[in-house]
This record gives structure tokens, sequence and C-alpha cells, in this order.
């Protein structure tokens, strides 16, 4: 019985001490928090031509990394549409690994509505951002993208993962 309960302590502990991952080197945390591992397969759901082209740009920037993106179904699921929230693209888990405390399974979402006659390199820099929070990036700020080049920037609209960002992702996976 001492055994069980010691053993059964240990497993918590060990699911506690991995259970809330921190984003990949940056202030905050992601939503989603870091993947559980380097191959996201992508899946795009009735894209409108501007939401394809957010994809497909964000998909090239996060295969800049150590992750492997390729055309599947399980572990990302892109979508777009007129949401009624206050946000222009969102990143959430829907599914952790409760074992390590990764994002198993993430939505991504960009919001037409807001971003309704935004230009393509608008797009871009959102599905930039938002495969970013994928990866396990949080936002930066000014004290920490001084040169303005990081698309996981919140208040400005750079198209590319700098090399902090990517070195960041490659730390996690």
């Amino acid at each position: 019985m001492r055994r069980t309960i010691i053993a059964a302590a240990t497993v918590i502990l060990a699911i506690a001490v991995t259970a809330t991952p921190a984003a990949a080197g940056h202030g905050n945390k992601a939503n989603a928090g870091p993947p559980d591992n380097a191959q996201q397969d992508v899946q795009v759901n009735s894209l409108t031509s501007a939401g394809s082209a957010a994809a497909s740009f964000g998909r090239a920037q996060l295969d800049r990394t150590d992750i492997t993106m390729s055309t599947g179904g399980s572990d990302l699921h892109v979508y777009d549409a007129s949401y009624s929230g206050s946000w222009y693209g969102q990143t959430s888990c829907t599914d952790r690994n409760w074992l390590n405390g990764k994002c198993d399974h993430m939505d991504i979402k960009f919001n037409t509505r807001l971003m309704n006659g935004k230009s393509t390199s608008y797009w871009q820099s959102l599905g930039c951002h938002e495969f970013g929070h994928s990866g396990g990036l949080g936002h930066r700020y000014k004290s920490t993208d001084s040169n303005n080049n990081s698309c996981m920037r919140d208040e400005i609209w750079p198209r590319y993962l700098d090399t902090h960002d990517i070195d960041a992702v490659n730390a996690v996976v």
C-alpha cells in the first residue's frame, strides 16, 4: 500500500513539474504552448484565398525552424471566418498531452471580419504570427524586439520569424 502511494505521488509530482510549459524564449506564454513533437501536420478547412495565403506563409516560416511541416490533419487545424471577437487571429490548444503538458492538437483561426480589406502582407504577417504560436512562441514587444523585425510583435505587422524566434522554437522541440 505504501509503495502504491509513493508511486502515485511520484507520478503526480512529475506531471505537475512538466504540465505548464513556458513560451519558447519570450516574455509571456503562448495560448497553445509548445507542440508535442517536431513533426506538425496541417489541415486547412475551406479557407478564403487570403486565409490560404496566410496559412501557406505561416507554414513556410515555421518550416525554417526544426519543426517539419506536412499536409495532413492531426496536429494543426486552420480556419478562417467572421468571428465576433476583437482579435485578428488566435491559436489555441484543443488537446494537451497529460504526460508532458505539451500540445498535441491546435486550432489556428483567422478573423476575416477584422482582416477584411487588409493587404496580402498583413495576412502573411498574421499567418507567421499564429503559426509562431503553434511553435510555442509568445508575443514580443519593443523591449525584446528593438529592430522591429519579428512577426510575433502584436502591435506592428512584420512578416517573418527572426533569428531569436527560430532559436526559441528550436530550443523546445
